[in-house]
């Protein structure tokens, strides 16, 4: 079967003793993580168990394709259910997972983890239509979706948070489960035992690592046209090894946002009020850029700024051509876009 959304969710937490196969999948590799950790957890508390945790490798499968089986009906030293894990399978490795699924033996549940599958995928395709096995696909929670999981992480320390800093929080954070929970730690022994609420200054000041404020530096360099910064500063971000997907979604929410508070402009608002208006409200440090560039753009640059960048996406996941290239070619037109717009 396949699982999404809040059932997923109870899965993780409980799940259905009839399963015995589970494949997570997806591009938020560590919501992923999380989840193989937790599902390993519902069997044995002890994840680092050598007798009741048996961890394989593609490269294992392929080598010795009936280990598989062997650690599915081994007898775990000193009793208790056992799990078997293999990390990070593929497609090439998936006979002896589709055979361990058509003939189960034992009574250990299999944990498998994957990248992004597609529909066809083999182990995708076996692990949702099998009896006995689920397959959950996991994805960056983005908008209301991550806006409501930081709130319930926050909940869950005990810890209040203004609104503002929770849109903060959202703007700053990568397109990945596990850095919002890490930061969220972070914020909670930030605050310590002071009796008030975290504001949107104590997220700026301890949360997002430097590529983070990076990404809103090249945002800024990309919407005032400034090319020769927007080449050195994606340099620099691509140099430290960062996810050109992750660089081009971060310049697209300061254009989304660009266009909400153009938007009230065009309705009547004085750029002011556009800016406060935003959520979360525009940092007062960056108050001055973010005013000249509204009026610099347009909102029918705006919107084709942001459909170029959505192409850019595209191309970096379908077109084989090296991510970086197809962003620095696409941020580059969007910063010639900008000295179009200044000089219209």
């Amino acid at each position: 079967m396949k699982l999404a959304g809040s059932a997923a969710e109870s899965f993780i937490k409980r799940p259905d003793p009839a399963v015995r196969a589970v494949l997570l999948h997806g591009p938020d590799e560590g919501q992923v993580r999380e989840r193989f950790n937790a599902l390993t957890r519902t069997v044995c508390p002890d994840i680092s168990d050598p007798f009741r945790i048996a961890d394989l490798t593609p490269g294992v499968l392929s080598d010795d394709p009936a280990r598989l089986a062997d650690e599915l009906a081994a007898i775990a030293f000193g009793g208790g259910r056992r799990v078997v894990r293999v990390a990070q399978a593929v497609d090439s490795c998936a006979a002896p997972i589709l055979s361990a699924l058509m003939h189960p033996v034992g009574d250990a549940l299999l944990v498998v983890s994957a990248g992004v599958l597609t529909p066809k995928s083999k182990l995708r395709s076996a692990f949702e239509s099998t009896d006995g096995a689920a397959a959950i696909a996991c994805y960056p929670a983005e908008g209301r979706a991550l806006i409501s999981l930081i709130r319930q992480g926050f909940a869950d320390a005990n810890v209040r948070i203004d609104g503002d800093a929770v849109e903060t929080l959202a703007a700053l954070l990568a397109d990945d489960t596990a850095s919002a929970h890490a930061e969220i730690e972070k914020l909670r022994l930030y605050l310590g035992d002071e009796p008030r609420a975290l504001t949107a200054e104590d997220v700026r000041a301890c949360c997002g690592d430097q590529s983070a404020h990076t990404v809103f530096e090249l945002a800024s360099a990309v919407a005032d046209g400034r090319q020769a910064e927007v080449q050195s500063v994606s340099d620099r971000l691509f140099a430290a090894g960062e996810n050109s997907i992750a660089i081009v979604r971060g310049i697209s929410r300061h254009f989304d946002r660009l266009l909400q508070a153009r938007a009230a402009i065009d309705g009547g608002a004085s750029a002011d009020a556009a800016m406060k208006s935003l959520r979360p409200a525009v940092f007062f440090k960056e108050t001055d850029s973010f005013r000249r560039q509204l009026g610099n753009w347009p909102s029918s640059a705006l919107l084709a700024a942001i459909d170029r960048l959505v192409e850019v996406e595209r191309q970096c996941k379908s077109t084989g051509i090296p991510a970086p290239l197809v962003t620095q070619r696409g941020l580059m037109e969007i910063a010639s876009l900008a000295r179009r717009a200044r000089g219209r």
